[in-house]
């Protein structure tokens, strides 16, 4: 499911459409209907903050709202060529929405309420990425975008 096919199945060039909003709904419905899926993981680059899933290289962009704050963003794809995937993939993965909305200790001044989502391997449950708004129930949310590699 390279460029072509996405070219042809939202009818918009990846280069005219991808900052508009149309485009942006079509990418996180694609997304989202990934969810329960097992699919292909190769990796994902952070300083970039794409990812690869089968044969489409998503980008998650960060909205920076006033500098101070900052959240998740769209999700969109792209075609950036700087990324840097493994050739064969990594892990088979899922894809789970998560929220984590039920803090052990609701009086903890370090308490953090996070919500995104996950890419979980099928095989034993290992996260290899999380990415979303951290602390979004207080005064400085932040955008998250954190692969974490298996130990050796």
């Amino acid at each position: 499911m390279g460029n072509i096919l996405m070219r042809d199945h939202f009818g918009l060039g990846i280069d005219d459409a991808s900052s508009s909003r149309e485009m942006q709904v079509h990418v996180k419905t694609h997304f989202m209907s990934l969810a329960g899926l097992e699919l292909d993981y190769y990796g994902a680059d952070s300083a970039e903050h794409t990812f690869k899933l089968d044969d489409i290289v998503f980008k998650v962009i960060e909205d920076p709202n006033d500098g101070y704050r900052s959240h998740l963003g769209p999700i969109d794809y792209s075609h950036d060529v700087s990324s840097i995937f493994f050739e064969q993939p990594i892990a088979q993965v899922h894809i789970e929405e998560y929220s984590d909305e039920s803090p052990d200790d609701e009086s903890r001044w370090d308490r953090q309420l996070d919500k995104g989502y996950r890419l979980v391997d099928v095989s034993d449950g290992h996260t290899w990425l999380c990415f979303g708004t951290g602390n979004y129930d207080d005064y400085y949310p932040f955008f998250m975008f954190r692969h974490t590699p298996k130990e050796a």
